[in-house]
């Protein structure tokens, strides 16, 4: 056997080797995979359909003169004395209502470990109160639910968690076997699609042109996972350093339930705790203060109970500004109006800002170029795994169906194992996984070993 030939031969072991734990991590990605692709789809597409079904909350008739947030304040208190308000949008626009946000008097401090809230709809000019829904009655938020965790609270944030995890293996897996070694005309789409060759040149290069956009929306969709992400990567990314007095609630009490509209860099970080006890600011001195001081979207968090602050925000996150680099939370103290504590993007570490543009991007956020592109996105992604389905099927034997992943020589079957195994301890509940697959494979052959001996 010349070098050459030799050189080939382990080439082709190894391709194989790589080609088996594709084909396992495919398993395990797909099924989840397409159901958290169809419900991102359904999540972009229910945003304008949302609005289109709340117009009458959402769209007023312009008039000359706007009523001061206070009146407009004093309104929803007078008609909802049960209730305290949390947190008040101004309207951006001028023929669009205010939002105050409400939840029930007995949830003490900020949110009461975040109650679902009741989103109270108001006429800027006239004070009118236009309706209210609650904060979850809406298309959006029933297809993130699904999206976030299958319905299936912490067990399917878990799920998820493992899909991502596998879905990263699965996107380096796929890039090593697609690479161009004949040169990158072999990246074309096929001219046709009969043949498993045909559909294997359409997973192939659909897989170049989507590998980066899938890894972004899959480590940004990670950040929000309560082990890898809650666990691991966000408190030693929060924002650090505050040079204010602290309190025992963080910047994650500002979100409402099941939903975050506070950046990713913050949430973990502590709130500013206000030095008296007198709250001398109105709500008009607050937002006075947000638009001499160059807030243009912006919502302003009530103080909760006892030595609260007032909290200005602006981000991407929660949607009210397009541009991440725009970010901006100010607190202030509620005695005599003293800025606490002002935190902006540059504030946030290398990774918090990753995921201050990232997140927002993996949402649609970022304004109708973002939202467009991300429906291509999802179509094509789920082309791509369309595509690896109908391979798997061809190459099914006529009348014959099987799961049995490609085989492998021994040793190049380890080594890439080897190296899964250290890609996936960056995500530790998928190696726990991975390491349970090679358990199951190690038992499945070393039992088919055994038997073969015995029938021989």
């Amino acid at each position: 056997m010349t070098t050459d030939t030799a050189a080939l031969e382990n080439r082709s072991k190894r391709y194989k080797a790589v080609w088996r734990w594709h084909f396992y991590a495919g398993l395990m990605v797909i099924p989840v995979l397409m159901l958290l692709t169809i419900s991102g789809l359904g999540m972009l597409i229910a945003k304008p359909i949302d609005d289109a079904l709340n117009q009458h909350l959402l769209v007023i008739e312009a008039q000359e003169k706007r009523l001061a947030d206070s009146v407009l304040l004093g309104n929803v208190k007078e008609h909802y004395q049960h209730d305290m308000v949390t947190l008040y949008i101004p309207a951006q626009v001028e023929n669009a209502s205010a939002v105050f946000s409400l939840k029930p008097a007995h949830a003490q401090g900020h949110g009461g470990h975040n109650p679902e809230s009741l989103l109270v709809y108001v006429n800027p000019y006239t004070g009118k109160i236009l309706g209210d829904r609650a904060s979850s009655d809406s298309w959006y938020n029933t297809v993130k639910t699904l999206h976030g965790s299958i319905y299936l609270g912490d067990t399917g944030d878990l799920i998820i968690e493992i899909t991502a995890g596998f879905a990263v293996l699965l996107i380096v897996t796929g890039l090593y076997l697609a690479w161009p070694g004949q040169g990158w005309q072999t990246l074309l789409p096929p001219r046709r699609l009969k043949s498993r060759a045909d559909w294997r040149q359409l997973h192939r290069t659909i897989g170049w042109f989507i590998a980066i956009p899938l890894f972004f929306f899959l480590m940004s969709g990670l950040a929000w996972t309560n082990i890898w992400g809650g666990k691991f990567v966000q408190p030693w990314n929060s924002v650090i350093g505050t040079n204010y007095n602290a309190s025992e609630v963080t910047h994650s009490s500002l979100n409402d339930q099941g939903a975050h509209r506070v950046p990713w860099a913050l949430e973990q970080t502590a709130l500013p705790q206000s030095h008296g006890d007198l709250n001398k600011l109105t709500l008009d001195d607050v937002t006075k203060f947000a638009q001499e001081h160059g807030f243009k979207g912006f919502r302003v968090h009530l103080p909760q109970g006892h030595h609260s602050v007032w909290t200005i925000s602006a981000t991407t996150m929660a949607g009210d500004i397009t541009n991440p680099l725009g970010d901006n939370i100010v607190h202030l103290e509620p005695s005599n109006g003293q800025v606490l504590a002002n935190i902006s993007f540059s504030d946030y570490s290398a990774i918090g800002k990753a995921m201050a543009a990232f997140i927002p991007f993996h949402e649609g956020n970022l304004g109708l170029w973002n939202w467009l592109l991300n429906i291509v996105l999802v179509v094509i992604i789920f082309m791509l795994m369309v595509s690896g389905l109908v391979m798997w099927f061809k190459r099914q034997r006529q009348k014959s169906f099987s799961v049995n992943a490609p085989k492998a020589a021994k040793q190049q079957g380890r080594n890439v194992i080897l190296i899964m195994c250290l890609l996936s301890l960056c995500f530790p509940m998928t190696a726990a996984a991975l390491l349970c697959i090679i358990l199951i494979d190690w038992l499945i052959t070393a039992r088919l070993v055994f038997w073969n001996s015995v029938i021989k």
